[in-house]
C-alpha cells in the first residue's frame, strides 16, 4: 500500500476541464496514486462534450519534484519498479496525444520528471519565479522518460544535452527562451494571464484542434517531398465541409460560430488566484 498518497482533484467549470495536483508540501511527487489520478482525469476530460481545453496545475510550494526518492530506494522488485515507470510514461502520452489543448499552470519549482509534465502538454505558463532541473544525473540516472516530448516538442538536442549533464537550474525566462515554456508572468499575474488565454481557447473550434494536432503527426512521419500535397488535400477536404463554411459565414456576417463560448470560471486557475 501507498504510504502518503498524492492528491488529485479534478472538475469543470465554464468549459475548463482543471486537474489540480494538491500534494501541498510533498512535492506533488511522482507516486502511483498521482500517475493514475492524472491519466484518468485526463481521459474523463477528453470524454466530456463540455470540457474546451484541459489546465493541469499544482497546489502547495512545488509543481512537482518528480519521483519519489524514498520510495524508489524501497522498491527492490524489478517487476514492481517497472510497472511504475510505465505509469509514468503512460501519462505522459495520454497528456502528448490528448485531442483537446493541455494547458500546465506553472507556480513552483519543476524538477525531473516533474519537467516531463510540462514538457508533454501543448501550452506552458509559468510564474518568473519558477525554476527548472533536470538533475537526475546527480543520482546516476538519466530522464529517459522525458527526452521523447522534451527533444521532439521542445527544445534542441543541444540544448537537452546542457540540461542532463550539468544539471543546470534555469529560470522561467530562461525556459521561455529555450521553448520550454510558452508564458511567463509574475505571480500576481497568472491568473488574469490563464483567464485570457481561456477567453481565447473556448472560442476555438474543437475540431480544428484535434485535426490539428493529428495533421502534424500525420505530416511529420511523410517525408518532406510529400507533405505539400498532403497539406493541400486535408485543407480542401476540411474547407469543403458545412460546419466551416457556416464559421466563415459568421465571421464574414459579424456574427460568431456556433463553438464560441463564454468563459467565465468561478473557481481560481492558479495558484495565485487562489490565494487572492
Amino acid at each position: 500500500m501507498e504510504l502518503n498518497p498524492s492528491r488529485v482533484e479534478s472538475s469543470v467549470d465554464s468549459g475548463v476541464g482543471l486537474i489540480v495536483m494538491a500534494g501541498g508540501d510533498q512535492g506533488n511527487r511522482l507516486r502511483p496514486s498521482l500517475l493514475k489520478a492524472v491519466t484518468e482525469a485526463v481521459h474523463n476530460h477528453v470524454a466530456d462534450s463540455e470540457v474546451r481545453f484541459i489546465l493541469l496545475r499544482s497546489r502547495g510550494a512545488h509543481f512537482c519534484l518528480g519521483m519519489d526518492l524514498a520510495a524508489f530506494l524501497d522498491t527492490a522488485d524489478k517487476v514492481v519498479f517497472e510497472k511504475e515507470i510505465q505509469a509514468y510514461a503512460n501519462m505522459l502520452t495520454v497528456l502528448n496525444d490528448c485531442p483537446k489543448t493541455t494547458v500546465a499552470v506553472v507556480e513552483g519549482a519543476v524538477k525531473a520528471g516533474g519537467v516531463g509534465l510540462v514538457a508533454a502538454c501543448d501550452i506552458v505558463i509559468a510564474a518568473e519565479n519558477v525554476e527548472f532541473e533536470l538533475g537526475e544525473a546527480y543520482f546516476g540516472l538519466i530522464p529517459a522518460n522525458v527526452m521523447p516530448y522534451l527533444l521532439t516538442r521542445r527544445i534542441s538536442p543541444k540544448r537537452a544535452a546542457y540540461l542532463v549533464q550539468s544539471a543546470a537550474v534555469i529560470s522561467a525566462r530562461d525556459a521561455r527562451d529555450i521553448g520550454l515554456v510558452e508564458e511567463v508572468h509574475t505571480p500576481e499575474k497568472m491568473e488574469s494571464a490563464v483567464r485570457k488565454l481561456g477567453r481565447r481557447l473556448v472560442r476555438i473550434s474543437p475540431k480544428a484542434t484535434e485535426r490539428y494536432k493529428t495533421f502534424v503527426v500525420d505530416i511529420m512521419g511523410i517525408p518532406f517531398e510529400d507533405r505539400g500535397k498532403r497539406a493541400v488535400d486535408e485543407l480542401v477536404k476540411i474547407a469543403l465541409e458545412p460546419g466551416v463554411r457556416e464559421g466563415v459565414r459568421a465571421f464574414t456576417e459579424g456574427d460568431t460560430p456556433e463553438w464560441f463560448s463564454r468563459f467565465k470560471p468561478g473557481s481560481a486557475l492558479t495558484g495565485s488566484g487562489e490565494k487572492g
